[in-house]
């Protein structure tokens, strides 16, 4: 069957395509509160895009027409986070993490997680095993959407010592260990499984 999606609604069109393009990457984003509280949440709407400059997207909407999610609103006003990318052993902690809570209320202690230090202005969560420290590099509303891309650049990065080694010249993520947790549709998420390794051809 073929859909024509100049006649679908926004949220047929989000259906289909969370059902299709999958699975998505989760980044687990951290932010300072106003009131030095942090606020954490996943976004799958979520992928790299450059090295040079090191940049990611993230797509953040509202909480209502007038309201920005707390992701979104404390980034325009730090202009940083700590962008975590999750393992299979957090999906509850995930999954919680996405409850629709008032501004200033952390998702951690909800979550049961902890932290650590960090950079100068934000600390990570001791439980995931990679996090990223990004600064908001640009940010572009998506036509008539609540929805603004958020373009962070990667400043560094923290990688736990149990999942890495050294391969010659390059830092080699074992993925296993890793383990990313990743979104499916509607209320399903996946986790690595079987993994393949083709050499590519030259």
């Amino acid at each position: 069957m073929r859909f024509q999606f100049d006649q679908l609604s926004g949220n047929q069109r989000y259906h289909l395509i969370t059902q299709t393009i999958t699975p998505r990457p989760i980044a687990w984003v951290m932010t300072k509160n106003d009131n030095e509280s942090f606020n954490l949440a996943p976004f799958s709407y979520f992928a790299p895009l450059s090295s040079d400059p090191a940049l990611l997207v993230v797509s953040i909407g509202n909480k209502t027409d007038t309201t920005a999610k707390d992701t979104k609103y404390n980034l325009i006003r730090e202009k940083e986070c700590v962008l975590h990318i999750p393992s299979g052993d957090l999906i509850h902690a995930v999954n919680d993490s996405a409850a629709n809570l008032d501004y200033g209320e952390s998702e951690l202690s909800k979550a049961k997680l902890s932290l650590l230090p960090f950079v100068d202005t934000l600390p990570r969560i001791a439980e995931a095993k990679v996090a990223l420290h990004c600064r908001l590099y640009d940010i572009h509303k998506l036509g008539k959407s609540s929805l603004e891309a958020c373009y962070l650049e990667i400043l560094s990065v923290h990688i736990d010592d149990d999942i890495m080694s050294q391969s010659e010249d390059r830092i080699v993520i074992d993925n296993n260990k890793l383990n990313p947790l990743a979104r499916l549709g509607g209320n399903d998420y996946a986790l690595i499984g079987e993994t393949v390794t083709i050499k590519r051809p030259n």
